[in-house]
């Protein structure tokens, strides 16, 4: 099972560097990757959340494609530029990803679009996601650590 958040905004960062600049100015315990330039981010993006290396997906999205496609989300406005983030399972590329739309809706006066909640937030909503995941970590490795075992059995 996938994951999916977007960022919405009217501006975009020019590049890498901007962005971890906005990551550094929050305080994010988070590192992007320099090697792929932002203009062409697609796919996966290598990352480390404290020492922890992961990655999670990237790409630039179509707004409008986006919000005629989400019809049950009050988007409120028509935003010009989207930006997709993509992860499975791994909790450290969730957190990643939502620090770092967190700290690009910040910079772009954006607002992040959570698949899950089905609703925008703000990047301080999104910070706060980050953090929920982070602090669930032990219940969410004993659950599939259970799930596996499970599967294990005859």
């Amino acid at each position: 099972m996938s994951m999916e958040i977007y960022v919405l905004s009217d501006q975009k960062l020019n590049s890498m560097s901007d962005w971890q600049s906005a990551i550094d100015a929050k305080g994010f315990p988070l590192r992007l990757s320099a090697a792929t330039p932002f203009a062409s981010s697609h796919g996966a993006l290598p990352v480390v959340l404290r020492d922890r290396p992961s990655a999670f997906e990237c790409d630039h999205w179509d707004a409008k494609v986006l919000m005629s496609e989400t019809p049950n989300v009050a988007f409120e406005r028509s935003w010009r530029y989207a930006l997709a983030f993509r992860w499975g399972g791994d909790i450290d590329a969730g957190v990643s990803a939502y620090l770092a739309a967190a700290a690009y809706a910040a910079a772009t006066a954006g607002l992040v679009l959570d698949c899950t909640e089905g609703k925008l937030i703000s990047p301080a909503r999104a910070a706060e996601v980050a953090a929920e995941l982070e602090n669930s970590r032990a219940l969410i490795e004993e659950a599939v650590r259970r799930a596996l075992e499970g599967f294990r059995k005859p």
